[in-house]
C-alpha cells in the first residue's frame, strides 16, 4: 500500500468509526471500568463527561462498584457517531443496578461520555436479566421505517410528554413501557408511576403532573432495527424536581411497540450537560 493510501484510510476512519468499531469502544469502555483502569480508555483532552448530569472524572464514576455486568443491549449510530448501551449489573454488595451509557466517537478518542447510573430500589432484575431480544431483532428491509420516519415518531413522543396530546397512530394498543425493569403500563400494581392498566398512548393522555420535555435529544436511530434512544429532561407541575430520562425505543409497522427507559429524578436538575 503505497503512502498516500495510508493517509486515505487514515482520514476515513478519523471521519466515522462504523457499527463494528464502535461496539468496540463500548466493549473496551466495560472492561476498563469494571477493571478499575478508566485512565486507558481513549478520551480526547476536552471530554465532556457526565453522571446523572454532574461533571465527573471517570475515576469517580459509580461504575466502580460494580463487579459483573448480567445483561446488556448495545446500539450504534455511525452518522452520530454514538454507541449507547443499556447494562444490568452487580455491584460488590450484590445489588443489581441498572446503567445506561453513551459514547461518543471522533477521531479515535471518545468525546463524550453520558452515564445514567440507576442504583435506587426500583431496578427490578425480573425484566432487565437477559435483555429483552426483540430490542436487537433486525426487520426486514421491506417493512423498515425511513431514518426520517424513526425520528419523526420520537419528536412526537417527547412532544406528547410536553402537551400530553400524543399522536395515536405512532402507538401500538400493545405498547409497553419499562422503568429500569418495571413495567409502568398494562400493570394496575407498578408502583412506579400509577399508570394503572394503561398502555403507553393512555398513560401520557390527558392532565399529568409531568411536563414540559425539554433538551429533546436524538442520541441513536438504527432503521435495521428499528430503534431510536432519546433524551430529555422532564419537568414536575410546582417542583423543582426534574427527571433526566433515557429511552429506547422500539418502533414496528411505524408504531411504538416497546420502550426501556432509565429515568432518573433530582432535585434542581437544569441541564443534562448536552445540549447539541
Amino acid at each position: 500500500m503505497t503512502g498516500l493510501a495510508f493517509i486515505f484510510v487514515d482520514l476515513a476512519y478519523a471521519a466515522t468509526c462504523d457499527r463494528v468499531c464502535l461496539l468496540a469502544e463500548a466493549k473496551q469502555f466495560n472492561a476498563n471500568m469494571l477493571a478499575h483502569t478508566p485512565a486507558k480508555i481513549p478520551l480526547a483532552a476536552s471530554a465532556n463527561v457526565r453522571e446523572n448530569t454532574k461533571a465527573i472524572a471517570l475515576a469517580d464514576s459509580k461504575w466502580n462498584g460494580v463487579t459483573k455486568i448480567l445483561s446488556e443491549g448495545v446500539y450504534t449510530d455511525p452518522i452520530l457517531g454514538n454507541v449507547i448501551e443499556h447494562v444490568a449489573a452487580e455491584t460488590s454488595g450484590g445489588k443489581v443496578v441498572y446503567i445506561g451509557t453513551r459514547l461518543k466517537v471522533a477521531d479515535q478518542k471518545i468525546k463524550e461520555v453520558e452515564v445514567n447510573f440507576d442504583d435506587g430500589p426500583r431496578v427490578s432484575v425480573k425484566n432487565l436479566v437477559p435483555y429483552d431480544p426483540i430490542f436487537n431483532t433486525i426487520v426486514p428491509s421491506e417493512e423498515r421505517s425511513t431514518r426520517e420516519e424513526l425520528v419523526r415518531i420520537i419528536t412526537d413522543y417527547f412532544k406528547g410528554l410536553t402537551d400530553h396530546n400524543p399522536n395515536q397512530a405512532d402507538y401500538d394498543p400493545r405498547c409497553d413501557r419499562y422503568h429500569s425493569g418495571n413495567r409502568v403500563t398494562h400493570n394496575p400494581k407498578n408502583g412506579t408511576e400509577q399508570s394503572g392498566d394503561d398502555g403507553c398512548y393512555e398513560s401520557n393522555l390527558g392532565p399529568k403532573p409531568w411536563g414540559p420535555a425539554t433538551e429533546v435529544r436524538i442520541g441513536l436511530v438504527d432503521p435495521e432495527r428499528a430503534i431510536v434512544i432519546g433524551y430529555a429532561i422532564l419537568y414536575y407541575r410546582n417542583s423543582n424536581r426534574r427527571m433526566q430520562i433515557n429511552e429506547v425505543f422500539k418502533i414496528l409497522g411505524g408504531r411504538l411497540w416497546m420502550v426501556d427507559n432509565i429515568g432518573l429524578m433530582e432535585e434542581g436538575v437544569t441541564t443534562s450537560g448536552f445540549t447539541e
